[in-house]
């Protein structure tokens, strides 16, 4: 997925399960495919997002208010218009639906959703990279995709994490030609300085 600032919000507040009205209007786009602004605040849809319960209840109108989408209208409009911008959705007769970018930033938050929701075998994942200063921005971009699969940093250079890297990012860390900086340990226990498993 090619990098924005914005784009990697979104994914991060999906991911994190953090609600705001971009990622809110972008999961419901994922999920519906197609709608109009109306739809985001209709009283006959429940979208429980970005927790990623999504239910339909055609009830909704006799629900409490706190279960309801409580994003206001021109928020949700600000949001689609910042998404429009960027090229993640486009808006054609009053429908807004998902560009290429869209569906590839989709495809992207999907993937790492399907980790991250996976039961955890009871091993650790370990990330320990050397990547040279004159890649720098190879090595910052490497952190943050860790930090999206929940991996914690051990020291400088060393991350460990319950969860497997993604197929998607293995192959763009060869693509980026960091490969041979990079090793991945898979290990059944982890011990700190005082013997104590890490839980």
């Amino acid at each position: 997925m090619k990098s924005s600032k914005y784009k990697k919000i979104i994914a991060k507040n999906i991911l994190n399960k953090t609600a705001s009205a971009g990622s809110f209007a972008f999961e419901t786009l994922m999920f519906f495919g197609e709608l109009t602004i109306d739809a985001f605040l209709s009283p006959n849809y429940y979208a429980e997002l970005p927790s990623g319960k999504i239910r339909i209840n055609k009830n909704t109108a006799k629900t409490s208010r706190s279960k309801r989408n409580h994003f206001k209208k021109r928020t949700i409009q600000q949001a689609l218009k910042r998404m429009e911008r960027q090229g993640i959705i486009r808006k054609k007769e009053k429908k807004y639906s998902l560009t290429s970018i869209g569906r590839e930033l989709a495809g992207y938050v999907g993937g790492r959703k399907k980790i991250l929701d996976k039961k955890w075998d009871g091993k650790y994942r370990i990330v320990i990279f050397d990547i040279p200063e004159k890649k720098k921005n190879m090595r910052n971009w490497l952190r943050g995709e860790l930090y999206t699969l929940n991996y914690c940093q051990l020291q400088k250079s060393v991350f460990i994490s319950k969860y497997s890297l993604t197929e998607d990012l293995v192959k763009e860390i060869a693509k980026k030609r960091i490969s041979k900086y990079v090793n991945y340990l898979l290990v059944d226990k982890v011990y700190d300085l005082d013997k104590a498993k890490l839980k």
